[in-house]
């Protein structure tokens, strides 16, 4: 199937979130230090001042893994934070006297003593001001060790999201994402989330698939994404996410289906689903390529079902972007919303009386540059809130 190479070419994504709070509003960014560097020269900065905290242990062998950056705000990876990895990826073995940096993947993940996490979030993207951190946790005690925040100043950074994160059906901040943000924002002394330590072997294999995902060898990153979910920590969104592409690009599309049932599920569970949809601009019909909307009824379906073996009631909330009119986007994010509640309850006329659907326009948005493209898709989205059947 070819969904998903055309879902990354087209405009205009709605997202279906799926929650009661937590991922629908990101968490203000801290204010960034003065900064006059690129990205590339902040990495720099970043990687002297890692080396300076840690020199008094530098008379140690250690081992090192760097867990993909993330952006801040939508806990996906994108082109630019990619970009900033790999510059660590290249500064930091000469940098680090004594640390060995090992590859991120199932074996590196079981034997390095140090995880190395970090963020890249817009500060002002107008004027191309962002905040770049690093955290560095030692496995053993818990705590993080040492911890850098460097300002950077590079306008039209690429903040499109790498292509197992546009192509996933469903966002994937969930309690996983967060514990590996909270570890990015801890300070130097106090401990990284247990739970994301905890994870760490599974989300070396999870990166590991990912890779063989963005590289399209498609058997093995089905092979790496089953291992993953047969493990007791490997029930999470990224795992699902995987599956479901994985399958969906062998043509199994009972497979695919299957796992796209369990990002429903679990999503509901822990109020954390996120479905993207797209519509045409300007418009409540979804976009009119068959190879990009032919897999909607499916995803609907699947979305309906669980909301129905749930029970719960759903608050449909619209957004949009930040582009046009204030008064046009709020009556475009109350129709979406809409038509998307009108649609699950023909898939299930038992979900009528409890949905419900509403629209704040741009107000809420994830990433707020207005660019219409991939790297503002998130802000394009529909949330599901499950509110209280009596409201």
């Amino acid at each position: 199937m070819q969904v998903l190479r055309s879902m990354r070419v087209a405009a205009c994504v709605l997202s279906l979130l799926l929650l009661s709070g937590g991922c629908a509003t990101a968490p203000p960014a801290a204010p960034a230090p003065p900064v006059d560097v690129s990205l590339d020269g902040a990495v720099k900065r970043m990687v002297a001042d890692l080396a300076q905290q840690l020199a008094p242990q530098s008379a140690t062998p250690r081992t090192l893994v760097i867990d993909p950056l993330l952006d801040g705000r939508t806990g996906q990876q994108t082109l630019a934070s990619q970009r900033a990895q790999q510059q660590l990826e290249r500064v930091l073995p000469g940098a680090l006297a004594n640390v060995s940096l090992l590859p991120f993947d199932a074996a590196g993940a079981r034997q390095s003593l140090w995880v190395l996490t970090g963020t890249l979030t817009t500060v002002d993207g107008a004027s191309g001001q962002y905040r770049l951190t690093a955290a560095l946790a030692d496995r053993r005690s818990g705590l993080v060790i040492a911890r850098a925040i460097v300002g950077v100043l590079e306008p039209k950074l690429d903040l499109s999201p790498t292509r197992f994160y546009a192509d996933s059906p469903s966002l994937v901040r969930d309690r996983s994402v967060e514990g590996y943000l909270r570890t990015s924002e801890a300070a130097v002394g106090q401990p990284a989330d247990a739970l994301y330590l905890d994870q760490i072997p599974t989300a070396g294999l999870l990166t590991e698939a990912q890779a063989a995902y963005q590289d399209g060898r498609w058997e093995d990153a089905l092979r790496l994404f089953t291992a993953a979910v047969e493990r007791k920590d490997g029930e999470q969104l990224r795992t699902f996410n995987g599956l479901y592409l994985a399958n969906n690009q062998l043509g199994r599309s009972a497979a695919a289906e299957a796992a796209f049932g369990k990002i429903a599920m679990l999503g509901l569970a822990t109020n954390n689903l996120a479905v993207k949809l797209l519509f045409r601009p300007g418009s409540t019909d979804f976009w009119a390529d068959v190879r990009v909307a032919g897999v909607y009824p499916m995803w609907l379906r699947q979305v309906a079902r669980a909301a129905v073996a749930s029970g719960a009631c759903l608050n449909v909330v619209g957004h949009t972007s930040r582009s046009g009119a204030l008064t046009l986007n709020e009556k475009l994010s109350l129709a979406r919303a809409t038509a998307v509640r009108e649609r699950l309850e023909r898939e299930s006329a038992a979900l009528g009386k409890r949905l419900r659907a509403s629209g704040v326009g741009f107000s809420e948005n994830l990433v707020g540059t207005g660019a219409d493209d991939a790297s503002d898709a998130l802000d394009r989205r529909v949330e599901f809130k499950v509110v209280p059947c009596s409201v």
